[in-house]
């Protein structure tokens, strides 16, 4: 797939009051750095960027002044609301050279356990993989459809695209299917009644009468 490629401009100023203008401007701050070179602030248009996002690229084509630099997304920040988004930090790359990244955890599928009364706990909502910085997937995609109650996927059980590599624990649960809560809460309290009444605890006014009977006896 090609990648996208966006026009940006060197910055001819830094700071907090030339970033809010650039922004009123339709232009989005970013920085652009790597590779033991020159670290370079740029402005590049709000359009460009929002498609960018929204076509999930996490590789692009920079082209600043008739030169292309291949760069990775590292980072975005956004307002206070999510909503507008205020600088992107750019990495530069060469094609074919491997990259750690962060992409998302899609579940897919129709639980068996679900439909059995169970819930279904997504506990690792992003993986951090190393791949190919041409080859990073939008997400991995976890099957889910044949997890009953008590069953789990771990990050041991998925399998990774040829090329790709999970860097966490293997034994980091992904998803897990937990019983129907009101199962859970007899269960709970079927075994308080068990270690209660292995517990039988001595009742005093039997004991003392017991003594009493004893004193009688002699």
């Amino acid at each position: 797939m090609d990648r996208p490629t966006i026009e940006a401009q060197k910055r001819p100023d830094l700071g907090t009051r030339s970033a809010k203008r650039l922004r009123r401007d339709g232009l989005v701050p970013a920085v652009l750095y790597g590779h033991k070179q020159e670290t370079i602030h740029l402005a590049l248009g709000l359009t460009d960027v929002d498609h960018l996002l929204h076509d999930g690229s996490r590789v692009v084509d920079l082209h600043i002044g008739g030169v292309v630099e291949t760069a990775l997304l590292k980072d975005i920040q956004y307002d206070a609301m999510g909503d507008h988004v205020l600088h992107l930090d750019l990495n530069r790359i060469d094609a074919d050279e491997r990259v750690q990244v962060t992409v998302p955890v899609v579940l897919h599928g129709l639980c068996k356990g679900v439909e059995s009364g169970g819930i279904l706990d997504h506990l690792l909502q992003d993986i951090e993989v190393e791949c190919l910085a041409v080859s990073i997937p939008e997400n991995v995609r976890v099957e889910v459809a044949d997890l009953d109650i008590g069953d789990g996927i771990h990050i041991r059980d998925l399998e990774a695209p040829a090329g790709l590599a999970f860097l966490q624990d293997p034994d980091s649960l992904v998803v897990t299917v937990h019983p129907p809560v009101a199962v859970e809460v007899e269960e709970e309290l079927a075994e308080e009644a068990e270690e209660g009444a292995a517990a039988e605890p001595e009742i005093i006014g039997q004991r003392d009468k017991e003594g009493d009977q004893a004193e009688d006896d002699q």
